[in-house]
């Protein structure tokens, strides 16, 4: 992604691109909502410059922003891929989280600017908005939710708290500090939804319907080249507004908000969690997992040792792994099944689903087993005594971030504010399920289990995984 600058010699300097500009609300000088034309920080002359994104068509980039762009922890970001290893099941799902900052910035910039008919959104608020949505992933590593699953197991971190650390600890900290913002500020706008100034200003990087979600499911949709993420993001946005200090989506907008449901609920199963792509991810995870301290991959000591690493620098560390360098003899054990597994991973030798269950329905022993680390690797040596396998070939896998798109452990994940607006002009609070049946059923519980194993084990697993989970409430069997 290459700039185009703006000309100098005014205020306030645009940069337009030739005829090409899409006409939506993202952009500045098109969206009569928009007064940040008028704006400039400390009364500086800004210059705008732009990116061309194919989802979003041309981003305009702010000097403030730039500033921040530029620094090694935002540029680190296109070292990792947004989607993981998911390109071994969808080649062109390559697409990096760095792309995926810059389209967040944009859509929270979009949100903003409509937002600020009803809510009070100042010029510094609005500039904290597009920053906070550019580092809103900071702090993921490599592989993304593969590797934050090994920080969370063994340093008890998620990306969220290494986002916080890399924002305060890192050069992030004095390019924020220099453009006139805190870096403490922008942590609580991101991170902390209580530390909020104003409710509504954190939901617009992290709620139901935020900017991450509108950007990623049309982004991944794209690159993925699955149809089920085409959702209209900007009848979403403009059918935002504030009320009572939360985001609240116009009735008039029922379609929409229908289409971004089915959306998030269609790509968790086609895309985020298709049983090739978890093949793919457990062996990596597994590899990640074996090597985790050999290879230095969870005993970083600071911040910049964390950033140290991306997608290329994991994969270099496993391939080049030499279990005989190795005395001790668990060190040297751990360094053979990452090598193995990463082999297997370079030759799209994944492991196998034996079985499968989709769960529709809340249960607190299904919950207790898809969120418990002890319970599966119960289940795991439970079904691998009944079949005869090593444990080792056995995996029960269930989602376990609550990081990853349309996460199965809320209960009620999809608790949007609707509003219809009277006839004397007085907006009220609607419950959309009155509305919308398959909203009704959307937001409900939904969860996938499987138990995986390698080729040659497959029947044997698939038999001995039925019998084990046969003792599933009969409630939490309707999906079989």
């Amino acid at each position: 992604m290459g700039w185009i600058e703006a000309e100098a010699g005014s205020t306030y300097l645009l940069a337009a691109p030739p005829q090409e500009i899409d006409q939506h609300p993202c952009c500045f000088f098109d969206n009569p909502a928009c007064d940040l034309k008028d704006k400039t920080p400390n009364n500086s002359v800004m210059t705008l410059k732009y990116v061309r994104d194919p989802i979003h068509g041309y981003i305009a980039i702010t000097d403030a922003e730039k500033r921040i762009i530029d620094t090694w922890p935002v540029q680190r970001l296109r070292g990792i891929k947004q989607l993981s290893i998911a390109c071994l099941v969808y080649p062109g799902a390559d697409h990096t989280r760095f792309s995926h900052a810059l389209g967040t910035m944009h859509v929270a910039g979009a949100i903003a600017d409509v937002l600020s008919q009803t809510g009070e959104i100042s010029e510094d608020d609005h500039q904290l908005i597009r920053i906070a949505g550019l580092l809103h992933d900071i702090g993921h590593g490599p592989f993304s939710h593969s590797f934050e699953e090994i920080l969370v197991k063994h340093r008890g971190l998620n990306h969220e708290e290494m986002g916080k650390q890399v924002i305060k600890k890192s050069e992030l900290a004095d390019a924020i500090s220099e453009i006139g913002y805190s870096p403490q500020d922008v942590v609580d706008l991101v991170f902390e939804k209580e530390s909020a100034k104003k409710r509504y200003l954190h939901q617009i990087i992290a709620s139901q319907i935020d900017a991450d979600k509108l950007d990623f499911l049309v982004r991944d949709s794209y690159y993925t080249g699955v149809e089920y993420g085409r959702i209209d993001i900007n009848r979403l946005i403009q059918a935002m507004s504030v009320y009572q200090e939360d985001i609240a989506i116009d009735l008039k907008a029922l379609y929409a908000l229908e289409a971004f449901m089915i959306a998030r609920y269609e790509m968790f199963l086609a895309v985020y969690y298709h049983h090739a792509v978890r093949a793919a991810e457990i062996l990596l995870h597994k590899a990640m997992d074996h090597a985790h301290e050999i290879a230095g991959f969870s005993t970083f000591g600071s911040v910049e040792e964390f950033l140290r690493m991306d997608d290329a620098y994991v994969l270099t560390k496993l391939r080049t792994l030499d279990p005989s360098k190795f005395s001790n003899a668990e060190e040297r054990k751990a360094a053979e099944l990452a090598k193995q597994m990463m082999g297997q991973l370079d030759r799209r030798q994944l492991l196998k689903a034996a079985y499968q269950r989709t769960v529709h329905i809340s249960d607190p022993y299904v919950a207790r087993l898809l969120s418990d680390e002890v319970v599966r690797k119960q289940k795991e040596e439970e079904i691998a005594q009944k079949a005869g396998v090593d444990p080792e070939y056995v995996t029960v896998d269930v989602p376990t971030l609550d990081s990853i798109p349309y996460y199965p452990r809320d209960i009620d994940p999809m608790e949007i504010p609707v509003f219809h607006t009277t006839a004397s002009g007085k907006r009220e609070l609607v419950p959309v399920s009155q509305y919308s049946r398959l909203i009704n059923v959307l937001k409900g519980y939904v969860d996938v289990v499987r138990v995986y194993t390698t080729k040659e084990h497959r029947e044997k697993v698939e038999r001995a995984a039925t019998e084990v989970f046969k003792s599933l409430p009969f409630a939490a069997q309707i999906s079989m």
